[in-house]
């Protein structure tokens, strides 16, 4: 079989890999050799299970132990991570796929997908470079917008879109991820540490207005760690697709001849807005179904997989970014053990959405002793410091007056 795989991401880069080594004639489509990409880059573990390769020292990593959050009133709870998040910078973690599949026989074509058609069961796929080449199979793994989800679905299948801006801050690293959410707001913002500087971000429903999600970005950034930080600000935006409560997992990811993976088919939490497990995911499922022969197997597997919770998380998105849950459960994370292993838990993909709140209701005895005894604890227990490095070469970091960052509660 010839596989033409549009998109050289984590996603396409491993299903080319893996159709490769399953005897699959693989050409994969990408233009770029390195790039970044806007997002945190946290990996969560439950996705590299299946990519263990990926906690090779060899490869650039922050590995973040705790998780600190903060509710829209400003509550905060520090978090211990039992599995910690580990963190790539996306130019890394973007080449080291694309190495595998050239490794494993992949042909790489560094030029853009300029044209698609087909003929019977056979794809015709041009390139800027002006070569034409034929294949049995198309694969699109080059995003939402991409120009095979564009070619093979059109606007019949739309997608859910959430904003996402922030900045990379050169020069400063950490040990923690910061989630905080905003009242009104379905999303939140994060601070997830990589090895040369800090990726921030803050995400919400599109029709938000930029400008205000951008002012919240700032002020919480000079809130916790003093003005000084805006010195070494690189701008970045992105938009961050989802399959809608009504839109059918299989309609959004195949159809004859073709599959959509990873973002192009909207498989990205609508909650978290995490795709790179579902991406890896995604991959492995094609490259299984194709190499029994049996393409249909893939939407199937995509479906049991996580079409309940992505639908289910889709439906219950505005309960769960609540101002009284949201409340609750930082309230809950500062003072209990029991409920700081759910947080860790779903930071690690491996709490699902639909027993949450059981699993929170069975540990509530437990979190409320914990609070009543709260403030014993504070009577001999510091509350930890911002954490928060400069790395060699850059400049000092100060807050408002030129002290040392500012941290607020």
């Amino acid at each position: 079989m010839r596989v033409a795989v549009v998109g050289g991401g984590p996603a396409g880069s491993r299903a080319a890999e893996l159709l490769a080594g399953g005897g699959a004639r693989v050409v994969l489509y990408e233009p770029r050799t390195v790039w970044e990409k806007p997002c945190g880059g946290g990996v969560p573990e439950r996705a590299i299970d299946s990519c263990p390769f990926l906690r090779a020292p060899s490869l650039p990593q922050r590995v973040c132990p705790r998780a600190r959050i903060f509710s829209a009133s400003g509550r905060e709870a520090s978090v211990p991570l039992a599995e910690p998040l580990r963190i790539y910078s996306r130019r890394e973690l973007n080449g080291c796929f694309m190495d595998r599949a050239c490794l494993s026989g992949v042909e790489l074509v560094a030029a853009r997908v300029t044209s698609l058609s087909r003929s019977g069961s056979i794809w015709q796929v041009g390139d800027s470079s002006g070569r034409k080449q034929s294949f049995d199979f198309l694969v699109g793994a080059d995003g939402a917008s991409g120009v095979v989800r564009g070619r093979v679905l059109g606007k019949t299948v739309p997608l859910d879109q959430t904003i996402g801006l922030g900045f990379f801050l050169d020069g400063y690293s950490s040990d923690e991820i910061v989630l905080k959410f905003f009242p009104g707001l379905l999303g939140y913002l994060w601070i997830f540490p990589r090895t040369d500087h800090l990726a921030v971000g803050i995400c919400g429903p599109a029709g938000k207005d930029p400008g205000a999600l951008r002012e919240s970005l700032v002020r919480f950034l000079c809130d916790l760690y003093g003005a000084g930080v805006l010195r070494r600000l690189q701008n970045y935006g992105a938009r961050i697709p989802s399959i809608p409560p009504r839109v059918s997992l299989a309609s959004s990811c195949q159809g004859s001849g073709w599959a959509l993976l990873g973002d192009a088919a909207g498989f990205v939490d609508p909650i978290t807005r995490e795709g790179i497990h579902y991406a890896l995911a995604s991959a492995e499922h094609l490259a299984g179904a194709l190499r029994l022969g049996r393409p249909e197997l893939y939407a199937r597997r995509c479906a049991e997989s996580w079409g309940e919770e992505l639908s289910w998380a889709s439906r219950h998105r505005d309960l769960f970014f609540s101002a009284r849950f949201l409340e609750a459960f930082t309230l809950l994370s500062s003072a209990s053990r029991a409920v700081q292993g759910v947080v860790a838990d779903l930071i690690a993909g491996r709490q699902s959405y639909r027993l949450l709140s059981r699993r929170l209701a069975r540990r509530g005895p437990s979190a409320l002793a914990a609070l009543l005894a709260r403030p014993f604890q504070r009577l001999r227990v510091e509350p930890p410091a911002p954490n928060l490095r400069i790395l060699p070469g850059s400049s000092a970091l100060t807050g408002p007056a030129g002290g040392t960052p500012s941290i607020g509660r």
